[in-house]
């Protein structure tokens, strides 16, 4: 009699096939010997991983995959042994995520896992050795089904869509904020002709990876049937902030028909001349759409001309279309923290908001005592943008004042006080700057605050002159976020 120490031998010895073929003959016989299974899952999930990492290397084409996928995932639901909740269980989904996009059977499989079996620790993101947050098993799954769901998987098995379709309902009840849920509930809505929920479902998407050719992509697919303009407007917003060209040769192509539909004729040949350049350089076929924008009449008379107009930026309007008026308060940067890689923008003693570099970059270099305007879209109180301001003060709240330098001996610390009375603290680094002459004419930048001891209100001084940001601009929230 075989026993499932035999079995896991031979899988520890890395004879996986051997493992798996006296698994097999040994269930055969004795298929309710918990031991044996849990041997048998093993050896299925040791043969599963290396397949997945013989894809992720591009040593096996995705229909090999899916034929062992097929084969030893049958296997696997066989085993009613194996605990739900596990180990094993959750270690096998883990490696099935990374190969799900390759397989059609995957949501069958995922109905089937159940999400019902999650341990507890499959809940909560996974934080790497460098202090990163990646998505939890969870939220993986979610992401995985979303796909598989938007790109059609199991379109021939309205039971297990409709499973798809409430899972991801229900992840986006407990996760309102998350931007990938959204997307692949915008996706669905947009191919049931919904496109202003798909819209409203987008803004989250819109808002974190505003600098993405791909999501204006989306959103103005979202605008073709009702206002060809304003997909238009996203379009070519995609095409501008696109990273790689590969990521909207799809777009230039519905751009240029757009374009050339309202009689645009030389925009749309910059598009197609765009579309076709990329694609004879990369070695790529010539769709039919774009074949026949190449001998249209209008194109074979524009193509080599040297003139044709340069690609708008509709950053402003884009804008609008995604998120409403964009709003701006005015502001001063009153802290940069480089260890946590976060500026804060004070609006007032008790309102502010923080800036993070990974998605403001060029906030980093906006010295402390900076007035700027931080937008955010109507209606919404995360930060989109910020801009540079010709302020010199905030009334009540910032200002610049001058005065004598007040310091007792032996203080590192010292006090302004203003002709009108104002007392404002000075602290250790700016005394240092002036120099710590006491009875010195002086002049600061100083902020309202409120003592955290007393409760108090006072003026305390950020930096000994006013700052300017070195130009005027616009900066966007990164993509990269």
């Amino acid at each position: 009699m075989v026993a499932a120490t035999d079995i896991s031998t031979l899988r520890k010895a890395g004879r996986f096939e051997e493992a798996l073929s006296v698994a097999r003959a040994a269930f055969a016989v004795d298929p309710g010997d918990a031991y044996l299974q849990r041997a048998y899952g093993w050896v299925l999930y040791d043969l599963v991983k290396r397949e997945v990492a013989a894809f992720e290397a591009k040593k096996i084409v995705p229909g090999r995959l899916a034929a062992r996928f097929n084969e030893w995932l049958a296997d696997y639901r066989k085993l009613d042994g194996v605990e739900r909740p596990g180990m094993l269980h959750s270690l096998l989904l883990n490696q099935v995520l990374k190969g799900g996009g390759a397989w059609p059977g995957f949501l069958d499989f995922a109905w089937w896992w159940g999400p019902a079996t999650l341990r507890d620790e499959d809940r909560q993101p996974y934080q790497t050795n460098d202090g990163k947050s990646l998505p939890s098993l969870e939220m993986r799954l979610a992401y995985a089904v979303g796909r598989a769901v938007v790109d059609g998987m199991a379109r021939d098995d309205p039971e297990r869509l409709r499973w798809g379709e409430q899972f991801l309902e229900e992840m986006l009840g407990r996760h309102p904020d998350d931007q990938w849920l959204h997307y692949y509930k915008s996706k669905l809505l947009i191919d049931r002709g919904e496109a202003g929920a798909a819209r409203e479902c987008l803004r989250p998407v819109v808002l974190r990876q505003r600098r993405a050719g791909w999501v204006w992509s989306l959103l103005g697919r979202t605008f073709e049937g009702e206002d060809p303009e304003s997909a238009i407007t996203c379009y070519f917003q995609a095409v501008r902030v696109a990273a790689q060209p590969q990521e909207v040769v799809n777009t230039r192509v519905r751009l240029a028909q757009l374009l050339a539909a309202s009689e645009r004729f030389s925009a749309a040949a910059v598009q197609v001349r765009e579309a076709l350049e990329f694609r004879m350089r990369s070695g790529y076929r010539i769709p039919q759409e774009l074949a026949l924008l190449q001998r249209a009449d209008w194109y074979r008379e524009l193509a080599g001309s040297t003139s044709l107009p340069a690609e708008p930026d509709v950053t402003e309007a884009a804008d609008v279309l995604a998120f409403g008026k964009i709003q701006y308060r005015l502001g001063v940067v009153d802290n940069q923290n480089v260890d946590k890689k976060l500026a804060h923008v004070a609006f007032s003693v008790d309102e502010g908001v923080v800036l993070h570099y990974r998605r403001f970059k060029a906030i980093a270099d906006v010295p402390v005592g900076s007035i700027i305007e931080v937008g955010h879209p109507e209606g919404d109180v995360h930060p989109s943008k910020w801009r540079s301001s010709a302020a010199r003060g905030i009334e009540g709240f910032y200002a610049e004042v001058s005065g004598e330098l007040s310091q007792r001996p032996g203080q590192a610390y010292g006090f302004l006080i203003g002709a009108n009375g104002e007392r404002v603290f000075m602290p250790p680094d700016l005394v240092d700057v002036l120099g710590g002459t006491a009875g010195a004419q002086v002049t600061c930048m100083a902020i309202m605050g409120r003592d955290k001891k007393h409760g108090t209100l006072g003026w305390r001084a950020i930096c000994v002159a006013p700052r300017r940001v070195s130009s005027a601009r616009v900066v966007d929230a990164d993509a990269s976020a």
